[in-house]
């Protein structure tokens, strides 16, 4: 008897697949670009076996730095990006830590000080002038069912039609 399957539910499966694998379905993460996918990136890298490997597709290339920063501190922003993925390591949840609390903010809230940027960490605010306008930021934490605590990582962006990863970036101003 063989078993017949829509191939929208083979897609799905396979996509499924290469993410509990770590990877996904191209060279790149294929989440859409809105706060629903990325929450969905995150999850899967809350699952990912291969945790360093999924984060390396999230490293942003030069011409992404000059899509999210103003010109002036695009070479620090490579420089930065490129010490914080050499030392990433196993970035993820500690034990227990099975949910995700997922938060965005624009380029323009960073500048007038709106709600939802308050939520990330102080130094957006001192970088503010050097964001692009119309970009919006991520940020989450890994936390324990119930608990709003817990491992907090931001720069998360979607920018040339995927999705990169810029940790801290207001370091890059500082360093």
């Amino acid at each position: 008897m063989s078993l017949k399957l829509p191939l929208s539910l083979l897609v799905v499966v396979a996509s499924l697949t290469s993410l509990a694998c770590g990877g996904s379905s191209a060279a790149g993460l294929d989440f859409p670009g809105t706060a629903d996918g990325g929450k969905a990136l995150v999850n899967a890298l809350l699952t990912a076996t291969d945790k360093p490997a999924f984060i390396t597709k999230l490293k942003p290339t030069q011409a992404d730095l000059e899509a999210l920063f103003d010109a002036s501190v695009v070479t620090a922003m490579g420089a930065h990006v490129d010490k914080m993925f050499a030392a990433v390591g196993e970035v993820g949840a500690k034990d227990g830590q099975t949910e995700v609390l997922f938060m965005s903010a624009s380029s323009d809230d960073f500048k007038t000080g709106a709600e939802p940027a308050r939520k990330f960490p102080g130094g957006y605010k001192h970088i503010a002038d050097k964001l692009k306008p119309g970009v919006t930021w991520y940020a989450w934490k890994f936390v324990k069912p119930g608990e709003t605590s817990g491992m907090a990582f931001d720069g998360l962006a979607y920018v040339n039609g995927h999705w990169v990863w810029v940790p801290k970036p207001f370091r890059a101003v500082a360093e």
